[in-house]
This record gives structure tokens, C-alpha cells and sequence, in this order.
């Protein structure tokens, strides 16, 4: 069982549609994994909830002090008091201006579908491509340029040997569109690797 610590309420509008309350929270014993596998950390960005899938990005905004913060669904809370089903890490209500005030009209929007289904999976449901190493600037370049062309927002990283050339960032339901896109910018997308969730 989990032995969570559930602190100062908030009002959640979700997506605009209704309101809830939360509550930002912690861990009352060292070692606690998070539903989706990485160790509890008050420090993280992270989000609980019963009703958003695991691995789900959402963007929070408090809209009595216009901060905002995107955050990741990293964990479930089946102990949360009847009525509320969404808790943050302690990092969250810092960056809204919400750990001393304890209310908030909030409200969270998806960035992306969530992609973690299996309980404690390390998988965060992240994955990048690696286009491979250029040794001409001019390649990279091109390929960079191609790639922007095709709807994907590539990274370049200069290494000793000439520039790397990666698309990252890709959730695991998005595979498929992001390595047609590769293959319509004259390159072989390869094999998606896991990367770490960009927004933990």
C-alpha cells in the first residue's frame, strides 16, 4: 500500500469541461515507485491521477497568477479521498505558485496521449531516431532542412567527427507517422530507441 502524504487542495478545471479538486503531494517513506516505474521524487515534475492515462503530457495554468508548467501523469493515487483524482509533485505547485496559497483555479489541457499502459514499466514512452553521423556540414544540412520539411523537428549535435543528426521526442503511437516522415526526407529511420521523458 502506498504511504502517501496528500497536501493543500486545489480547484482542477480539466480541459475546461468541469472542475475537481487536487492537491499537490509526497512520499512519507523513502523508496516509493511511482505507477509508472521511475522512484518518487519531490524535486520531479510529476502528476497523479485516477482518471488521465499514465504517460499522458498536460499543461497546467493557474489563472489567478498566470504561471503554468507542463508536466507527465507519472503515477495513480487509489487512496485520494472520494471526489478527487488528480496530485502533484511538490516541484508542480512551486512552478504554479501554489504551495503556500493551497487554492487555485487551474487550468490542464493534453499535449500528448499517454502511452504507459503496464504498472511499474520503466518504459516512459519516449523514443528517438538516430539519422546517423555527417561528415560534410553540407549534408547534415540538407537532411536537417528535408526533415523540417516533412513536419518533424529534428536536433543537430556537433561530435568530434562531424554532426549528428537525431529526431527525438517521439511518443510510442507516433512511431509509425514519424518514420514515414524519415523515409519521405531520403533516409532510413532505423530502430526507435527509449530516450527519458523530456518533461520529468
Amino acid at each position: 500500500m502506498k504511504r502517501l502524504t496528500l497536501i493543500l487542495p486545489l480547484i482542477l478545471s480539466l480541459a475546461s469541461l468541469y472542475a475537481e479538486t487536487a492537491c499537490w503531494y509526497t512520499s512519507t517513506e523513502p523508496g516509493y515507485f511511482t505507477a509508472s516505474g521511475p522512484l518518487f521524487d519531490d524535486g520531479m515534475k510529476g502528476a497523479a491521477s485516477n482518471t488521465i492515462p499514465l504517460g499522458t503530457v498536460v499543461e497546467i495554468s493557474n489563472t489567478a497568477t498566470g504561471t503554468s508548467t507542463i508536466t507527465t501523469i507519472t503515477d495513480t493515487l487509489p487512496e485520494l479521498p472520494e471526489g478527487r483524482t488528480l496530485a502533484f509533485t511538490l516541484r508542480v505547485a512551486d512552478d504554479l505558485r501554489a504551495k503556500d496559497s493551497g487554492l487555485a483555479e487551474v487550468k490542464v489541457s493534453t499535449i500528448r496521449e499517454g502511452t504507459i499502459s503496464r504498472k511499474n514499466s520503466s518504459d516512459t514512452g519516449w523514443y528517438k531516431y538516430d539519422l546517423g553521423l555527417f561528415e560534410d556540414p553540407k549534408d547534415a544540412s540538407e537532411l536537417y532542412f528535408r526533415l523540417i520539411d516533412n513536419g518533424l523537428m529534428p536536433y543537430a549535435k556537433a561530435e568530434k567527427n562531424g554532426i549528428r543528426i537525431e529526431v527525438r521526442h517521439v511518443m510510442a503511437y507516433q512511431q509509425q507517422d514519424a518514420e514515414d516522415r524519415i523515409a519521405l526526407s531520403g533516409i532510413k529511420a532505423g530502430k526507435a530507441e527509449a530516450e527519458a521523458n523530456p518533461y520529468l
